[in-house]
């Protein structure tokens, strides 16, 4: 889990109006966080909230049982696999998820991760899946709105995408534009980290010193697994995308991860 725990509500925030709002939600194995936004504009946002609010709300009970406009909830899969969207079929969804090992409390999805692939996921209901417990709830797979913000700013095939959130770090790399590579790591040093961006670069046939890693999550500049990367790898920077209005005391790549699932809500199009 990680040592922060930032936190920011909007003075104009009225739970009143709660009908004009959405309710984002990233839901972890140990915690979740939550942003809400009106429009494009961030209202409300907490990391490392404990999963037990999800079903039993007490201190978060006057966020979590407003009647928003929709709620989007990016679940953290326990194992996925990838499909090109053109060869799949929900007939064949089943068989497919036997090379996740799928247990009996795991729910399987299938959904689309972008306009290419299709992502076949399960997720360990016992760790909190908060399924059914919101009206106008949508779930989709938790990376689904960093993907395609990042899909959305011109990507280009020299730039590696971390995200590094509560000792996992997921791993995005595009080419023309279109997914040539996504995986998640658990990782517990700062020397583990870099050899798993190192890893990725070596599988894509790509030199460190030509790359940028661009970061998001919970990272700063001054941060050990920050200036190791920037060791090994041509340029590291922190990603300065942003899909909300944000305060200036909420850095962008910091909430980059959760502010994305807006891009995933039905009422935004999508």
């Amino acid at each position: 889990m990680s040592e922060h725990n930032y936190k920011y509500t909007n003075e104009q925030l009225n739970l009143g109006d709660a009908a004009n709002y959405i309710l984002l939600l990233q839901v972890d194995q140990h915690n979740f966080s939550y942003a809400v936004t009106e429009g494009k504009k961030l209202m409300a946002w907490a990391e490392n909230c404990p999963l037990s609010e999800l079903s039993n709300p007490k201190s978060l009970r006057e966020i979590l049982t407003a009647p928003y406009k929709e709620v989007v909830t990016g679940l953290t899969a326990g194992g996925f696999t990838l499909m090109p969207e053109a060869l799949f079929d929900n007939e064949y969804a089943a068989n497919v998820a036997r090379l996740l090992d799928v247990t009996e409390t795991d729910k399987v999805f299938a959904q689309p991760l972008d306009g290419k692939n299709t992502i076949i996921y399960k997720v360990d209901e016992t760790v909190g899946t908060p399924h059914d417990t919101f009206a106008n709830e949508k779930l989709i797979y938790r990376a689904k709105g960093w993907i395609t913000a990042i899909a959305n700013n011109y990507p280009t095939s020299t730039d590696i995408y971390l995200n590094i959130e509560n000792g996992t770090v997921e791993i995005l790399n595009f080419t023309y534009n279109r997914l040539r590579f996504y995986n998640t790591f658990p990782y517990k040093s700062h020397e583990e980290l870099a050899y798993f961006a190192a890893f990725v670069a070596d599988e894509l046939g790509m030199s460190p010193e030509n790359l940028t890693l661009v970061l998001s999550g919970d990272v700063n500049t001054s941060d050990k697994g920050f200036t190791y990367l920037a060791e090994f790898f041509g340029k590291v920077r922190l990603n300065d995308i942003r899909v909300l209005t944000l305060p200036e005391q909420v850095a962008p790549h910091k909430i980059l991860s959760l502010a994305a699932l807006s891009l995933c809500a039905s009422s935004e199009g999508n």
